[in-house]
């Protein structure tokens, strides 16, 4: 079972209310294989936080990340919850890049809970993502694409310079990096500017500085820091210091 609540009759009263074609689920076959497009190591395409939290039961991971065949969004902009039974906050353990394995998953209906132990650097980390609108095993795969690699994500670039690439195997940023080469080093800014000086383009990003809460089964913390610089600067595309508003919503590699 998953780390989280579950109330089987209202799931099973709202399943009478839907229509068959919204149930609509991978065939057994279907889901062994992907269950086996999931096994080794995985590199993470995008950030992953989760809900974290207590209850009665002991630690809760909620998913906030939900990808469909088609796109992906991020519920985490909350904060700290609490009441009589319980406690939670969105937890920025996991992040672009980050190696993982699957700990855990679950069918239902059409969506798929994917549940993730960090590796390496993040080995104390774990979260959880959702797929959504999955009916069928090419649904599952192009997913799986937004969301996982087999590799880090600068191998995928063989025109990329060694030296660009090894700084970002080691999550540090250098002068002269793209947008791309920065997101993989330190995910979507919280916000950013764009505006336009002398002629050329400039774009500011804000970094996240706090991961938020972190639970256990007999203690929290809080304060953990990103370690990333609080901003940066580039100017026409490429990255030159640490210094169109917007905010992660709005953000988008293409623009």
């Amino acid at each position: 079972m998953l780390r989280k609540s579950r109330c089987l009759v209202l799931l099973a009263v709202s399943g009478l209310m839907l229509a068959p074609a919204a149930w609509a689920k991978l065939a057994k076959s279907d889901r062994k294989a992907a269950k086996q497009m999931l096994s080794g190591t995985l590199y993470m395409r995008l950030d992953a936080p989760s809900e974290i939290g207590t209850q009665p039961f002991g630690i809760y991971y909620r998913p906030l990340v939900e990808i469909s065949p088609d796109s992906t969004t991020t519920d985490a902009d909350r904060g700290f919850s609490f009441g009589v039974y319980h406690a939670g906050s969105t937890r920025w353990g996991i992040s672009i890049n980050d190696p993982v394995r699957l700990d855990e998953l679950e069918f239902e209906g059409n969506e798929v809970e994917i549940e993730l132990d960090g590796m390496g650097p993040v080995s104390d980390e774990h979260t959880v993502i959702k797929f959504i609108h999955i009916s069928t095993l090419s649904d599952f795969e192009r997913a799986f694409e937004q969301a996982f690699s087999r590799v880090p994500l600068q191998e995928e670039h063989d025109d990329w310079p060694a030296e660009i690439k090894e700084a970002i195997a080691q999550r540090k940023l250098q002068d002269g990096m793209t947008r791309r080469q920065v997101y993989y080093v330190t995910g979507a800014p919280e916000r950013f500017e764009k505006s336009e000086e002398d002629g050329k383009e400039i774009e500011v990003w804000w970094l996240r500085q706090d991961k938020g809460m972190k639970f256990g089964f007999f203690h929290h913390s809080t304060g953990e820091q990103t370690g990333l610089s609080q901003s940066i600067r580039f100017e026409d595309g490429v990255l030159v210091g640490v210094g169109t508003s917007g905010t992660r919503s709005g953000f988008s590699l293409d623009d």
